[in-house]
């Protein structure tokens, strides 16, 4: 299944271009814009995967175990893999650059989450905790929440999941073919 360039949350308005050029089958790169004043995911760490910021323009907040950041254009922070760690935006918006090593399942995972609220709305409350879960599961080596701890997680999570299932959410989702965020040029061609 081919994923596709470009992604969009619907909700938040983050934009994601995955840069085909500059990623290997080692290391996943893309340029990422994030509006300001969004809600931060909760603290997690991704467990073999090293994670580079690169800021353009604007101002990203990134907390590493509980250090704060503030990260302006022509910064970069990296965070080490299994490092406790979140990225959020505040007052200004930020365009920034990640990169991510190993690839691994990332492209997948980052299409899969967005496609899950273009599916089922902003990942917040009883709906996006069950989807998140899912998620979770789906993709154990690309993120994992630093709280509850692992041993509970592991517990908690199968049954959550089942939860989730019995409501109707699912793991994956297609992603929308049509919607870029912008859109798409048609050739003369294919134009109605």
């Amino acid at each position: 299944m081919a994923l596709p360039t470009k992604i969009v949350n619907p909700e938040t308005g983050e934009e994601i271009v995955f840069d085909e050029s500059a990623s290997t089958e080692e290391r996943l790169v893309w340029d990422e814009v994030r509006p300001a004043h969004i809600e931060p995911p909760p603290v997690h760490y991704h467990p073999d995967t090293e994670e580079r910021f690169e800021v353009s323009e604007g101002r990203l907040v990134v907390e590493i175990d509980g250090e704060v950041h503030q990260i302006g254009a022509d910064e970069e922070v990296v965070i080490p893999p299994a490092t406790p760690h979140v990225s959020y935006t505040e007052a200004e918006s930020a365009r920034f650059r990640r990169a991510v090593t190993p690839s691994g399942q990332w492209r997948a995972f980052l299409t899969a989450r967005f496609a899950a609220v273009h599916a089922v709305g902003e990942l917040s409350g009883v709906t996006g905790l069950l989807q998140t879960v899912l998620l979770v599961r789906a993709y154990p080596n690309v993120v994992v929440p630093a709280q509850p701890p692992r041993a509970l997680q592991r517990v908690m999570f199968p049954i959550l999941a089942v939860v989730a299932r019995i409501v109707g959410l699912k793991s994956h989702h297609q992603y929308p073919r049509d919607v870029t965020g912008a859109r798409e040029e048609r050739s003369p061609e294919t134009t109605p």
